[in-house]
């Protein structure tokens, strides 16, 4: 069986991948030096030499530093910078193929069901850092024949999320007993997927020996980020409020966006 190298694997994607993973061999790397993983720091190079003397040839690369801070300058000038570096040393020490978290970010404006050959607009410093990845990724791959699966996810939602997430908030308010729950307008149409199923597609397109390159993951429904608080409150048979309009919807995002998944279908 071959061995999976996961960095990243702390985070809220990476955990929920290692439950997904239970039945593959999988080596996980992160910086919070839990018992389950061994040190990996995405922008300290000398973290990498343990992951690269062991010349692993499949790799899933989820770290990214910093988030959710969208617009900070420090995606194009720290990050990116810091995974080509590491991206090349991986394909002289033996890789074979990787696969990398990508974001729906990167369609940037456009409405509508996206569909992966659509061209990339990004908006906000983290998706014109991840894009311009991409098409880093896709040259550097081909010129050492590497195949290379780039996973554009969607709105994950579920346990591990940020706490200051939209849901998790709302679930606090919910929890709290508070009376209303402050929000934007609420009628932006958003693609929202379990992360158990953005790690179960993610884990599937990283083994698949015909999968290769751009895949949206995503439930490909729209559903209304009212609509999906109120479900939440209904859930929880709870008596808060939604207030609405309290917060300005996002500049950086159109109004109604969700995914196309008939390619990624393919390989579920």
């Amino acid at each position: 069986m071959t061995e999976i190298h996961l960095l990243g694997s702390e985070g809220f994607i990476g955990r929920a991948f290692q439950t997904q993973a239970s039945a593959v061999d999988l080596r996980c790397w992160s910086h919070s030096k839990t018992g389950n993983s061994s040190y990996f720091d995405l922008l300290d190079p000398s973290s990498w030499e343990p992951l690269l003397s062991l010349e692993p040839s499949h790799v899933v690369l989820l770290s990214w530093p910093g988030l959710p801070n969208y617009n900070e300058p420090f995606h194009v000038t720290r990050n990116l910078p810091a995974c080509i570096d590491l991206i090349e040393r991986l394909a002289t020490s033996g890789l074979r193929r990787i696969a990398i978290a990508g974001t729906c970010y990167e369609y940037g404006l456009q409405n509508g069901p996206l569909r992966e050959n659509q061209p990339a607009d990004p908006q906000n410093c983290y998706a014109i850092a991840k894009d311009s990845l991409r098409r880093v990724v896709e040259k550097r791959c081909t010129f050492y024949g590497i195949q290379w699966i780039w996973a554009r996810i969607f709105y994950p939602y579920g346990n591990g999320q940020n706490p200051n997430s939209f849901l998790p908030s709302l679930d606090q308010a919910i929890e709290n007993g508070e009376s209303e729950f402050g929000m934007s307008s609420g009628r932006q149409l958003r693609d929202f997927i379990s992360v158990e199923d953005v790690a179960a597609r993610l884990l599937c397109l990283s083994q698949h020996p015909e999968a290769s390159g751009v895949y949206n993951i995503g439930s490909g429904h729209p559903l209304s980020l009212r609509e999906m608080a109120e479900a939440r409150i209904a859930k929880f048979s709870s008596n808060i409020r939604l207030k609405l309009s309290v917060f300005p919807d996002r500049a950086d995002e159109p109004t109604a966006f969700w995914a196309d998944i008939t390619k990624t279908s393919f390989f579920l």
